[in-house]
This record gives C-alpha cells, structure tokens and sequence, in this order.
C-alpha cells in the first residue's frame, strides 16, 4: 500500500492523496505515519479524508453485494428480514468497551474494582 509523509501533504488535498490517506486511516493498528500526517491536516482536510474513507466502505460493500448470486443476496435479505422482525429494546448485546478482566480495569481506571485489594486479590 502507498503511504504519505508528513512533509509531503499540500494545501489542497489531491484526489490521489485522499485516496491514501482514507486507506492509511482504515489500517488496524493505525500506522505512525498517519499519525504524523492527523498532526498536520486541518479539520476540513480530516473531514474530507473521512469522507472519502466513507465512500470506500461504501464501495467495498457494494463490489460484496455485486459478487452475490441472486440466491445467495435472497438469503442474506431474508436474514436481515428475520433479525429485524425478532429485534427488541430488551435485548443484551453485551457491555461493548467495558474491561472484561481484572486486569484490563486495572490498566483502564488505574485500580482494581471495589472488593479487591491492591494486588488484585479478592477481599
């Protein structure tokens, strides 16, 4: 994958470097280099990167649902269909972000939860 530096971001983002830079902003972990680059764009160069990172999601998605066969976009449908119809506000879908260890409260919070000591051992 092409990269950008730092020093090579101009005024006006060419259509080239939106394109890199949506995808450098897609990696997982993010890359130093992007780092680098968030530091020096302004916030209507970063809203555009993000804007363009939006359409390639969107475009992947689309050559995803292109390369479907009839029979298989009718059960992707009617699986939505079905999730949609049994959906309820009632329904757990989990603490998303919340620490699932002691462990991870520790190194978010910077302490052990109530009920354990200092070391983590239970009270």
């Amino acid at each position: 994958m092409k990269r950008i530096k730092p020093e090579e971001l101009t005024e006006r983002l060419s259509d080239e470097q939106l394109e890199v830079l949506a995808e450098m902003l897609d990696e997982t972990p993010t890359s130093t280099e992007w780092r680098e680059c968030y530091k020096k764009l302004t916030d209507s160069q970063l809203f555009q990167v993000h804007q363009r990172r939006g359409e390639l999601i969107d475009q992947k998605e689309q050559e995803l649902l292109n390369a479907m066969t009839k029979e298989e976009r009718e059960q992707e449908d009617e699986k939505w269909r079905i999730w949609y119809e049994n959906l309820s506000p009632h329904d757990f879908h989990c603490n998303m972000g919340e620490p699932a260890t002691l462990e991870e409260f520790k190194s978010r919070y910077g302490v052990y939860p109530s009920g354990y000591d200092e070391n983590g051992n239970k009270i």
